[in-house]
């Protein structure tokens, strides 16, 4: 038996880690020659040297933890920064515990800060160029795994379009394989290249890597052999079940013992590091915004809403939160005090928006109390936006999956407010749209999703929003 070993995805990994390291070192090198008359007092030759094992040593801790994914055929970027940003995180956390638990020397705190903020942005720019280096270098015929596709069907052309369209993924296809009668194909006819009989007899001959098995239900059977002798000959192997029948959206696929079971939706923040990673950062953000900015908005913002219009300066209503629960959430009054504020939304032109209001919706300003919401827990910095709880009765019972995007904590800011549903919702057809984004950020949360959004938000916010009024 032939035996083909390739060292490429190890060669790709091996690139990635070594380029860190260099880049990490090379750092240290940098922060060290910039700080080293502040740093001279407190830490010796010695310190310096332990200094550098003790972030190597961390490094290779959070990277054996974390991983690296540059090297699979389709990775989205979101991916990729997540798997950074918790790489460095917990980087930081163990050079903390060294250096402040176990008290080797003491190290001023700004300058791990300042190392795992150098850290994370150096990283994720070498993440991202390697990843592009290795999408044209497969463009251009590089690193391709040779596949056959089982079946002719419309699945199978789906497989064969989202795998072989996009040649950055590195795939050669050699062609599909089906019993079916040629009337009966869904794919080109001059890509069937046989029976499922003839997979066995030209397997070793076209040097298939790789197969995915993409049969409807019942003919699924025929593949059993072609399975066996493929794994058999390290040729990995990969079932698409034609879940589109009666599922349209991702699932996730779990087991209890060995019974497979398969979710509805993926749910990343029901993981624990992730729900770790997203509070963390909301507290340690919020915090900081509160302590540094936050004072400035409440004392220049709160005399000018006081001088517009009597009332007070913030202005708080009962909103539905996480699993349904309600909870009050904060802002800065942009309105006249009137009896309708919990039932009707602001529209273009409302009369009863003040002057100043009107500048602190446009710049999402008004939004800026709910840090108070983030740090106490009831909400998050991104997630979907929490709604009033007559608009949670209402388009409850009239827009499928509505209280899914409850499964998550309300946001400041969310997918679908820098995706263009912000502000009024003239029709039915805008608070779907919403729901619908909604529910795709809960199914694809990422952390690096959750930085871009925010980069969204300010942008939007420097430039001002037309359906914000």
């Amino acid at each position: 038996m032939k035996v083909l070993k390739n060292y490429t995805n190890f060669y790709i990994k091996a690139m990635v880690v070594l380029g860190e390291i260099l880049i990490m070192n090379f750092l240290i090198a940098f922060i060290f020659y910039f700080y080293q008359d502040s740093l001279a007092d407190s830490i010796s030759a010695e310190d310096e040297k332990t200094f550098y094992v003790v972030a190597n040593m961390a490094y290779l801790l959070g990277l054996s933890y974390v991983g690296v994914v540059l090297n699979k055929r389709a990775v989205p970027i979101e991916h990729i920064l997540d798997r950074v940003l918790r790489t460095v995180v917990l980087h930081f956390f163990v050079m903390t515990i060294v250096f402040y638990a176990v008290n080797l020397f003491r190290v001023p705190f700004i300058l791990l800060l300042c190392f795992s903020a150098l850290m994370a942005c150096s990283f994720a720019c070498w993440r991202v160029f390697a990843r592009l280096m290795l999408k044209s270098y497969r463009s251009h015929g590089g690193n391709y795994k040779k596949i056959i596709i089982l079946g002719a069907g419309s699945v199978a052309m789906e497989v064969y379009k989202n795998l072989i369209q996009n040649i950055s993924y590195g795939y050669k296809f050699l062609g599909f394989f089906d019993d079916r009668a040629p009337q009966d194909y869904k794919v080109p006819a001059e890509l069937v290249k046989g029976s499922l009989n003839d997979v066995l007899a030209v397997m070793d001959e076209l040097g298939v890597e790789e197969i995915f098995c993409a049969l409807p239900a019942g003919d699924d059977r025929k593949a059993i052999p072609i399975i066996n002798k493929a794994e058999n000959n390290l040729v990995r192997c990969f079932f698409i079940p034609d879940f589109k029948r009666f599922l349209h959206r991702k699932v996730e696929l779990s087991f209890m013992e060995e019974i497979p079971v398969i979710s509805l939706r993926r749910e990343p923040l029901l993981r624990l590091h992730n729900i770790v990673i997203k509070r963390t950062f909301d507290i340690a953000f919020s915090f900081l915004f509160l302590v540094t900015v936050f004072p400035i908005l409440f004392v220049v913002l709160g005399l000018a809403i006081k001088l517009s219009s009597p009332g007070p300066i913030f202005f708080k209503q009962k909103r539905t939160g996480e699993d349904g629960r309600d909870f009050y959430c904060y802002k800065f009054r942009t309105m006249k005090v009137n009896d309708n504020a919990d039932s009707v939304q602001a529209t273009k032109g409302d009369s009863r928006v003040t002057k100043i209001g009107s500048f602190m919706r446009k710049t999402n300003l008004d939004e800026m109390p709910q840090f108070i919401n983030v740090f106490i827990g009831n909400m998050s910095i991104v997630g979907p936006r929490p709604h009033m709880l007559k608009h949670t009765e209402m388009y409850s019972q009239i827009i499928d999956k509505y209280m899914v995007r409850h499964f998550a904590k309300p946001g400041i800011t969310g997918y679908a407010q820098v995706t263009g549903f912000r502000g009024e919702t003239k029709d039915l057809s805008e608070m779907e749209g919403r729901v619908k984004r909604d529910v795709w950020y809960i199914e694809n949360w990422s952390f690096g999703l959750d930085l871009r959004i925010i980069f969204m938000t300010v942008y939007n916010m420097l430039k001002g929003e037309e359906n914000a009024y």
